[in-house]
């Protein structure tokens, strides 16, 4: 019997761990993860080779996770999972001969490629009434303009009708050139990347791999307009599509007709799902909604048009409004989380089903105040309130601290998926008490409601925020 190999991998993000089992086998590998720590720590691993790509097989606890959820790009292999929580496990069956298979959990470091001259090939469609992408220009009206860059060698490599105009490159080390006959295209190039004019395109060197941003200003003089009405309405023809058929409300909500209620109802039910990843490059392409609720598990993109969906059957007006942490101009980059804009009437509320710690009516503070495509071109900062009263307890500082509102979400936010043991720490770096021990702590978990906080530090505080803080109301010290 061959003895299983242990080792503990940490994933990209420092607190969070899981405990991994590699077990060879007659066929391959058998990977075991078991969640050891907080959640948010076994949602991606990849699977490199130098041999023949691997096949896998997935599963949580005994049910088989769909092909879907993974990529296979070269010899290397995207897994994603839901969000373990604590002590639940999830199994890898990888089919690979010999023993030659490495294994991230996480960001995988950069590939170990030889440079090499690498020319993108895109087909562009410049159509208004194209499904899904559309231009303002009317020179552009009803024109068709496919185009196709050879490689180097000759051969085609690629001839997609109806690509998008911009997009994001994930480039392994070497020199990319991105050639769109008749287009001016411009681009952002990444850390370590540098960017160059060519005829009709843009050379990116990237010694080291990166990421660069491109888009098509213009073709043949025409201009390509990336306005927000535009994405919005490619947006909302690939998020119908996903939809149908769509996922149904629950029976046992059928008979309530207060829309308030329903609202709530439906929200708590869609909360409920599980936080995950998918291998795609972006998660602005949702797997098809019925099989992401049969699931339990979504992406934020995939829970907030779950609950849209879901709202309208019961008839209640709702649209959906997308932003994210760092979204970037002129592109999709970085616009990855979905809320969902409800009309209740008498008052329009904003909810926020992939927020683990928000509330009916509460937005992550993540994505407060940053420009949104769809119901709104701003995510409004929600309204709160940070106090800090400081007083000197002979050579200690003593910080009672009262949060309400949006300035609470916050607290809840920072502490979400941190162990017990590192809770009282985190807190105090949060307010500015780097090292203080926490006196006494109350509401953390009651979403919705205040936070006070009691800590005591032979340290003096640092202010909480050196600018304005992500919500309407700021913080003081009393």
């Amino acid at each position: 019997m061959i003895p299983a190999l242990v080792a503990i991998l940490t994933s990209s993000q420092a607190i969070a761990a899981c405990q991994l089992t590699q077990t060879p086998t007659v066929e391959g590998t058998e990977l075991r993860l078991l969640a050891v720590a907080e959640p948010l720590s076994c949602r991606r691993i990849t699977l490199r080779t130098h041999g023949p790509t691997p096949s896998v097989v997935v599963r949580i606890g005994k049910r088989k996770v769909p092909n879907d959820h993974v990529a296979v790009v070269d010899r290397e292999v995207s897994i994603g999972l839901p969000e373990l929580e604590p002590g639940q496990e999830a199994t890898v069956t990888v089919a690979v001969p010999g023993t030659d298979l490495e294994v991230y959990l996480g960001e995988p470091p950069p590939s170990e490629s030889p440079p090499k001259e690498t020319h993108l090939v895109w087909t562009v469609a410049l159509d208004p009434k194209h499904p899904g992408w559309g231009f303002a220009d009317p020179k552009l009206a009803s024109t068709r303009y496919d185009v196709a860059t050879l490689s180097p060698d000759g051969h085609r490599t690629m001839d997609r009708a109806g690509a998008a105009a911009q997009g994001v490159l994930y480039l392994d080390p070497g020199s990319f050139t991105l050639h769109i006959p008749g287009a001016h295209v411009v681009g952002w190039a990444g850390p370590g990347v540098t960017l160059s004019r060519v005829v009709d395109g843009v050379r990116f060197d990237a010694p080291g791999g990166g990421e660069a941003r491109w888009r098509v200003a213009s073709v043949v003089g025409a201009i390509v307009i990336p306005d927000g009405k535009t994405y919005v309405e490619g947006l909302d023809w690939r998020f119908t599509q996903v939809s149908l058929p769509e996922p149904a409300v629950p029976s046992r909500y059928a008979t309530v007709d207060d829309p308030e209620a329903a609202s709530r109802a439906l929200f708590d039910e869609v909360h409920r799902l599980v936080e995950g990843w998918l291998p795609s490059r972006d998660a602005l392409h949702p797997r098809q909604l019925n099989r992401a609720w049969r699931s339990g598990w979504g992406t934020s993109v995939e829970r907030a048009l779950i609950l849209d969906r879901m709202l309208k059957q019961k008839g209640i007006l709702s649209a959906w409004m997308l932003s994210g942490a760092a979204p970037e101009p002129f592109t999709l980059t970085g616009y990855d989380h979905m809320l969902v804009a409800v009309n209740l009437g008498e008052r329009e509320v904003l909810l926020d089903p992939s927020c683990a710690v928000c509330g009916f009516d509460e937005v992550s503070t993540s994505v407060a105040g940053k420009p949104a495509l769809g119901a709104a071109p701003l995510v409004p900062l929600s309204p709160g309130r940070l106090e800090r009263t400081l007083t000197l307890s002979g050579a200690e500082f003593v910080a009672k601290v009262h949060a309400t509102g949006a300035a609470a979400l916050w607290l809840r936010e920072r502490t979400y998926g941190t162990s017990e043991a590192r809770q009282s720490a985190v807190l105090a770096e949060a307010l500015g008490c780097e090292g203080a021990t926490v006196e006494a702590l109350t509401g953390l978990d009651e979403i919705g409601g205040p936070i006070d906080v009691e800590l005591r530090s032979k340290r003096a505080p640092k202010p909480v925020f050196e600018g304005d803080a992500p919500w309407d109301g700021g913080w003081g010290d009393l």
